[in-house]
């Protein structure tokens, strides 16, 4: 049995009605988040709380964050999971008629998710790359992904397990995560920007590098660098770090095996993860 909470109310999933008036079905009016719940802890807490504190005021919205984390909560408890993936999904909510310009008296629809979650294996993937087609402010953690999904299924149909993506050759980040790669002992991401979403994954995999002395290049990368990496790898809450030792078109990055520095920062993640 799957639980929801819709508007701070605790209910089956089957029970919940949202109006097909609401403007996150219409227009894609809203923001979302994905958390993972490990070993009965929310991990990354805060981060995400602040998030979507950012994408809510990214869209304009004046919602609690507070109160959302509050219900949030109170539907763990309630779903029983010690090991799940929870979703909070937040719009402008349902007008009397569809205007593209905001209502001036409305009430947002907060909807969230309890689902069991075991996470997949990480072995070594394959990527595809393809150029950037989605909107220019992914910083937002916008409910309007309908590039991210074609991009996806693009993969999914190749036999991949992402797609990489670059806006005139400079990689931005791929369909569901944050890019990385090793080259000469250095990790390296894009830095930040309306380009790209603030990973919380990315950002602790940032802090780990640096406690393990790993030195660290937020700078730009070109599609033709990845395969010149001993690594690529990519990260998202419910993925963790997934190796990447093949690109098309490209072909097999480094020599094919994730380095032991990639292993050392993978173990790290997943011993944070398990941490009380």
């Amino acid at each position: 049995m799957t639980w929801c909470a819709l508007n701070g109310t605790l209910m089956r999933l089957e029970e919940a009605a949202i109006s097909p008036m609401d403007r996150g079905f219409l227009f894609g009016d809203g923001v979302y988040e994905v958390l993972a719940l490990v070993d009965g802890v929310l991990r990354a807490r805060d981060l995400h709380a602040a998030r979507l504190t950012q994408s809510l005021r990214g869209i304009q919205l004046d919602v609690s964050v507070d109160a959302i984390f509050d219900s949030m909560d109170a539907l763990i408890e309630r779903s029983g999971l010690s090991d799940a993936k929870l979703y909070i999904q937040v719009t402008r909510g349902a007008a009397p008629t569809r205007e593209h310009v905001f209502p001036t008296t409305i009430e947002p629809t907060v909807f969230l998710t309890a689902s069991p979650f075991t996470a997949g294996a990480l072995t070594p993937s394959r990527a595809i790359v393809r150029p950037d087609i989605r909107w220019h402010r992914n910083s937002i953690k916008s409910v309007s992904l309908l590039g991210n999904v074609l991009l996806a299924e693009e993969a999914r149909q190749h036999g991949a397990a992402e797609a990489i993506l670059h806006r005139d050759g400079e990689v931005t980040e791929a369909s569901t995560s944050n890019v990385f790669l090793l080259a000469a002992g250095v990790l390296r991401t894009p830095p930040l920007s309306d380009a790209i979403l603030p990973g919380i994954t990315r950002h602790l995999v940032l802090e780990l590098a640096e406690a393990h002395g790993l030195a660290i290049d937020e700078s730009p990368v070109m599609i033709d660098e990845l395969t010149a990496a001993e690594t690529v790898f990519v990260t998202s809450s419910t993925r963790g770090l997934l190796p990447i030792v093949a690109i098309e078109p490209g072909g097999v990055i480094g020599d094919g095996i994730p380095s032991p520095q990639f292993e050392n920062l993978q173990n790290a993640y997943q011993a944070l993860l398990h941490h009380q």
